[in-house]
């Protein structure tokens, strides 16, 4: 295991993997919710998410593959980054104004239906261990510019370990709701509060696997310094997407 990074670069040239990504993420895993919560066409919606989730996963994976411990890197990635990050504030904007239609044009708000305990404590604790985790990944990047490899994949891996812990417990605040009968179809409220949430935690996956592909090449002392740059920005974004989903959903 070497101690040290050598901070290699990608060469950036034309790559079918971020158009693998855009649509698994964007056309066919919202076309799988779609199928399933509103044609009721399960299997269909399986298909569908099986093919989204695979593009994504592969189109992510791929991407990353060619930014990490390779030569001649135009340093494109923190701006990538930015783009993306810009685009994804965009799209939940939309679905945040369709939330605000509906939470400020009922009568009754959250509607009938809805459980007297909806899990916020729960969330609370959960988003603040959340957030420790772009502390971590800022100590990370402070070892990988200090040059210690095996510092860096350590406190990667924390980081990792931290959000894994908060998804155990949104995978808990679901399944707790569900055994009260609040599932995403019994009214406005439910299909915001899993629809959100599910959306941070899509999130969480990506950038599980975004952390977790730099660690061999931090091991073998091949790190594209663009990326792990990157690779923090993502971080502190789903940190900040997790308050902002905190507040609206179970304080608003």
């Amino acid at each position: 295991m070497s101690e040290e990074i050598k901070h290699y670069t990608a060469h950036w040239h034309t790559s079918p993997n971020p158009l693998l990504v855009g649509f698994g993420a964007g056309l066919f895993l919202p076309l799988a919710f779609m199928l399933q919560f509103v044609y009721e066409m399960q299997t269909a919606a399986l298909v569908v998410l099986a093919v989204g989730a695979g593009m994504t996963i592969m189109g992510g994976l791929g991407w990353a593959a060619e930014t990490i411990g390779v030569i001649d890197d135009e340093n494109w990635s923190p701006s990538a980054m930015f783009m993306f990050i810009g685009t994804e504030i965009m799209t939940i904007g939309g679905v945040l104004a369709g939330y605000w239609v509906a939470r400020l044009g009922a009568p009754v708000w959250p509607p009938e239906g809805t459980p007297a305990n909806i899990g916020a404590n729960e969330a609370t604790i959960a988003t603040l261990i959340l957030i420790v985790s772009s502390f971590t990944v800022g100590i990370a990047r402070k070892k990988e510019l200090n040059g210690d490899a095996s510092g860096f994949a350590t406190f990667t891996l924390i980081s990792v370990a931290i959000w894994v812990v908060f998804m155990y417990m949104t995978i808990s605040g679901w399944s707790d709701l569900s055994a009260q009968g609040f599932t995403i179809g019994i009214n406005a409220f439910a299909t915001s509060l899993y629809g959100f949430t599910g959306i941070h935690f899509a999130h969480l996956v990506m950038g599980i696997l975004v952390m977790l592909t730099c660690v061999p090449s931090a091991f073998k002392g091949r790190l594209s310094f663009s990326y792990t740059r990157a690779m923090s920005m993502y971080v502190h974004f789903v940190n900040v997407l997790g308050v902002w989903v905190l507040l609206q959903v179970y304080y608003w």
